[in-house]
């Protein structure tokens, strides 16, 4: 084929080689000749022919070579960080470096196309026994080059699908290490609780000079963990009682249950806020349990001492009718003293809503709440309660504490652990809170215009903290300067969470970019692909056939032909995403461009020594 038909293949047998062998044999033969005592002139010349061929097919043939070299793929690459590779990561700081690898064109897809459908055996080099995937996959470029891309990239938050060992944590190493050398804060919530994740995230603090950055959440090691309220910022009362209603897992967002206990946590908010009590997911759970009777003491009293009118005077003889230490006696007491004392002249609507559920039935209202009190009481037992509901007075405590704001305004890197192998209910449910809390932060930015430094914000296995507070994030992060990179083993994990497919996919269409590392599940491979553009490839198609006359059953004709036709695939073949070697990946990116590329192992000086 000539080259300008657009269908080479550079992985066929090397003919130039044999032909530059040709050529050298006559060179050899006309130097010999020379020496027999014939006319030098002819043989000289033809040298000289001899020459320029033999110059043309060997520079063709170790072209060919190359190409044929180059499918044995790219080993494992280890990055020693030290001071001037520090500065590969972080500068220039308008991009972010992706490790090395090209740019997937048409010309790598005909490629891969014309190896799949050939017998590999008479193609590809042996590769070693315990080698994983295609390695030939990345030798279809040999020029090789580092891979950077604009940062403001990334505000269009990213999704990054791989199987278990495919290299996501090593992308996030990367990744992380590159945001905490930019001075920019830093969030991890990992389900797993993978140790590996959180000392590279340390690690990255200990190499940028600033180790008092690095935070760590996790309720396995409490004694080491961080100190966190997940209720401590909010723009309404309102969103308490959705982050905590939210934890409620049903397969219709009407579900009675899930309703009623929205209502009761929302009239507890409010009543604790009218009394200046900070609400806490210790105390919310002790008013839902024993009931809402102290709470209707507490801030009935506050409310009526806002008013600035002598009231405790005209509130006696209620009160004096109240049974002597009965609690329930004396805020239906107070409760009398306010419908028909207060309220005609100075009602409150917050406050009415903690006196409808005290006037509630006692035995109804904990059938309603029946499914919320087992995850509260899950998340307030023990060194649980301790971790969620700090007791900023107790200066007994070393253990930090922080919440979402300090940590973002600290510019930390925190690694939010949530163990979900120990206990998958609780973990699904302090991430949920989590971003929630950081959905309100953002909020926050975003109204106030406080979005100088941006947030990056790492999630692992995102489908186990799934909410609709992460597809605020999502759909209105880019506002706040919050970058988003969740990370998933395959789509249907997404679908499997949120229950239906378009659900699902309204998660995955608010992410401008796309890395996938290998992947094995089919669902997954076609979502991939069908993200990725298509192209036409080129293939021969040969036809031959005979014809004989019934006339004359002696004579036939035959025939034979070769035709070059075209077929539409995708971009990258579905079926090789699940042959990519480790770290190996495809991105595509918010310029709409796809690439190829491989990542790198970070190690420190230390390590490298070891």
């Amino acid at each position: 084929m000539k080259k300008d038909d657009g269908y080479t293949f550079n992985y066929r047998t090397n003919y130039e080689a044999r032909a530059a062998v040709s050529w050298l044999i006559m060179i050899v033969s006309a130097r010999f000749m020379m020496f027999l005592g014939l006319p030098n002139l002819p043989f000289q010349v033809a040298m000289c022919v001899g020459g320029v061929f033999f110059t043309w097919r060997t520079h063709q043939a170790l072209r060919i070579k190359q190409h044929k070299d180059a499918l044995k793929g790219k080993k494992l690459s280890f990055l020693t960080i030290s001071q001037k590779s520090q500065r590969r990561l972080s500068k220039p700081f308008e991009s972010l470096w992706m490790g090395w690898g090209f740019e997937w064109s048409h010309r790598h897809t005909q490629a891969s196309y014309e190896i799949i459908k050939r017998d590999s055996r008479d193609i590809l080099p042996c590769y070693a026994a315990n080698q994983k995937g295609a390695p030939w996959i990345h030798g279809l470029d040999i020029d090789e080059k580092k891979l950077r891309y604009p940062l403001h990239f990334a505000d269009g938050h990213t999704l990054i699908t791989g199987a278990t060992g495919s290299g996501k944590t090593r992308l996030f190493d990367l990744l992380v290490t590159q945001c905490v050398l930019r001075n920019e804060a830093t969030i991890i919530i990992d389900p797993k609780g993978d140790k590996d994740l959180r000392n590279l995230a340390e690690r990255a603090c200990q190499l940028n000079g600033t180790p008092d950055r690095f935070a760590c959440f996790h309720p396995g090691f409490p004694e080491d963990s961080i100190r966190i309220n997940l209720l401590r910022n909010f723009n309404r009362s309102t969103e308490i009682a959705s982050r905590i209603a939210g934890l409620i897992i049903t397969e219709s967002g009407t579900d009675p249950f899930k309703n009623f206990g929205q209502m009761a946590t929302n009239n507890i908010v409010q009543g604790q806020l009218i009394c200046n009590e900070r609400p806490m997911l210790t105390g919310i759970r002790r008013y839902l349990e024993s009931g809402p009777a102290p709470l209707v003491i507490k801030s009935l009293t506050a409310y009526c001492d806002s008013l600035n009118i002598n009231w405790r005077v005209a509130a006696t003889q209620y009160t004096q009718k109240a049974k002597s230490g009965d609690v329930e006696s004396e805020a239906y007491q107070l409760l009398r003293f306010y419908r028909e004392k207060i309220q005609p002249q100075h009602p409150s609507s917050d406050l009415e809503g903690v006196l409808s559920m005290f006037e509630h039935d006692r035995a109804h209202f904990g059938k309603m709440i029946a499914t919320l009190l087992p995850i509260m009481g899950m998340l307030t037992t023990g060194e649980m309660g301790e971790l969620l509901s700090p007791n900023a007075e107790n200066f007994d405590d070393p253990r930090r504490l922080e919440d979402t704001r300090s940590l973002i305004e600290k510019k930390a890197c925190a690694y939010i652990g949530l163990d979900s192998l120990t206990d998958q209910m609780v973990g699904s449910a302090i991430g949920t809170l989590f971003l929630a809390d950081l959905a309100s932060v953002a909020g926050d930015r975003y109204n106030y215009g406080d979005q100088n430094q941006p947030v990056n914000i790492f999630v692992d296995e995102c489908s186990e903290v799934i909410c609709d507070q992460l597809i605020q994030l999502l759909n209105k992060g880019r506002g706040s300067r919050i970058r988003l990179f969740v990370a998933t083993q395959t789509i249907q994990d997404f679908v499997a969470r949120m229950g239906n497919e378009a659900k699902a996919y309204q998660v995955l269409g608010n992410t401008n970019n796309m890395i996938s590392l290998r992947v094995t599940e089919d669902k997954t491979q076609e979502y991939v692909a069908n993200k990725l553009p298509e192209t036409r490839v080129k293939y021969v198609m040969r036809t031959q056939g005979t014809t004989t006359s019934q006339d004359t059953p002696d004579s036939f004709t035959g025939n034979h032909g070769e035709r070059l036709m075209e077929e539409k695939i995708q971009m990258f073949i579905p079926q090789l995403l699940g042959q990519l070697p480790d770290l190996e990946y495809i991105a595509m990116l918010a310029d709409g461009k796809l690439y190829k590329g491989r990542l790198p192992i970070l190690k420190t000086e230390e390590s490298s020594d070891a």
